[in-house]
């Protein structure tokens, strides 16, 4: 059994009313290194992942964990295992085809999470289904399938449900199949209502109508309370696979379940955006992926317009990444960054980098490794998690007290502060 951790709202609204600018102070570069390393139960090696996910209001940190078939569930404010949601339940993808549309490293699940209301986690799985867990007790309640005739899906093709994003306003989850044959799409879900946990709207990413011909999947998704728009990264059109084409940010409205705007992100500041956050202002970090170290960069652009607003030099080989309000940064996972695999940090008001904190060893044809590609921050307590692969030549989990040849995930925590009231 699950226990839920929720919050005294006046405890948690406390924190967050100290975590407020209260004047300026000296301005120094935070120094973020590993504190803590988290060891899953029973000897269990962390080496495949995906989406990681802070539920902040019940204190709880989530990972879809490929290697043991799992979500491991984090309570952040001891940072122990509490559990590990529906082992042994997620399949992965089946069939699965190598080389790409889905490479190795896709064909097990889950893949992504979140929570939705607070009560349950959804994960996407490489089944084409995601599997809706109450977090009371552990059980899952809903299986919902997005292989659906709308979107030319087959039982007999890749069709992974991989990542997904959530609007409390509306009760709407957007959900990605990336990896789908012979065209990716999107698929949406009212989380209430008379047409809760089903499938309502279908957008198949083919190139007709408005939507792109994605030719290399698509990637993170999320929902602005800003805007009211779910937003969405194709980290390709038009091209060969290998994001040597421009990608494009979909702006989608969740109540008409349409394209409503498409922003082309210029290939020369970034080359296959994949990661999501929605910032401060008007900010959106982009982490690119950059996987022919040609632009060594990844962007922040602007949510009404597209444009680009800062160019962040060296952040490249980003997957996911991460915004935390509580100490106004930016966090890239950048697992396919040369020479070194790294944790990049960005001051979310200047665009700015800090100092990054190498992961693991850099990937090559020659010397590949396991990717830390995967990052989530908590608000209220200012602590970044980044699983680490234990096949990713990192030392990262010994440093903390854990074990590099089981992996860990990684807590870092920081030294020093620029951000204006932060005290670290």
């Amino acid at each position: 059994m699950v226990q839920t951790y929720f919050r005294s709202a006046v405890l948690v609204a406390v924190a967050v009313a100290m975590l407020l600018p209260v004047g300026n102070t000296a301005q120094a570069d935070e120094l973020f290194t590993a504190t803590t390393a988290i060891t899953l139960p029973m000897g269990q090696k962390v080496r495949s992942f995906d989406i990681s996910f802070v539920d902040p209001v019940i204190g709880l940190y989530f990972l879809a964990d490929r290697t043991n078939k799992a979500v491991d569930v984090i309570e952040t404010s001891t940072n122990t295992v509490l559990t590990q949601l529906g082992k042994g339940v997620f399949t992965g993808t089946t069939p699965c085809s190598t080389p790409p549309p889905a490479g190795p490293n896709d064909c097990v699940g889950p893949n992504g999470v979140l929570t939705v209301n607070h009560r349950e986690a959804w994960v996407g799985d490489g089944d084409s289904t995601i599997k809706v867990i109450d977090l009371a007790n552990g059980q899952i309640t809903h299986t919902i399938h997005t292989c659906v005739a709308a979107a030319g899906c087959t039982a007999t093709a890749p069709r992974r449900a991989d990542e997904l994003c959530f609007d409390p306003r509306d009760q709407v989850v957007l959900m990605a199949n990336d990896a789908a044959v012979p065209f990716p799409f999107i698929t949406f879900i009212p989380t209430q209502g008379p047409n809760a946990y089903k499938v309502v709207k279908t957008i198949t990413m083919d190139g007709t109508g408005r939507t792109p011909n994605a030719t290399n999947g698509i990637e993170q998704c999320q929902w602005s309370s800003r805007t009211g728009m779910f937003y969405l990264n194709i980290p390709e059109v038009n091209g060969p696979g290998d994001d040597t084409k421009p990608g494009v940010v979909l702006v989608i409205s969740p109540q008409t379940m349409k394209i409503v705007r498409t922003f082309e992100i210029p290939l020369s500041v970034c080359a296959g955006p994949q990661g999501m956050a929605i910032g401060p202002e008007n900010q959106i970090l982009l982490g690119c992926n950059n996987p022919n170290q040609t632009v060594p960069s990844s962007v922040i652009i602007n949510d009404r317009s597209g444009a680009v607003i800062h160019v962040l030099a060296n952040e490249d080989g980003a997957d996911e990444v991460w915004f935390n309000e509580g100490d106004g940064h930016y966090y890239l996972a950048n697992g396919g960054a040369l020479p070194s695999q790294r944790l990049g940090v960005v001051d979310a008001q200047t665009g700015k980098d800090d100092p990054s904190a190498i992961t693991g060893a850099g990937n090559t044809p020659v010397t590949p490794h396991g990717r830390n590609h995967s990052v989530a921050a908590d608000p209220i307590l200012n602590q970044v998690y980044v699983p680490i692969a234990n096949n990713s030549g990192s030392t990262v989990c010994s440093s903390a007290g854990g074990s590099d040849s089981q992996g860990c995930i990684a807590v870092f925590t920081s030294t020093g502060s620029d951000t204006p009231g932060h005290q670290p």
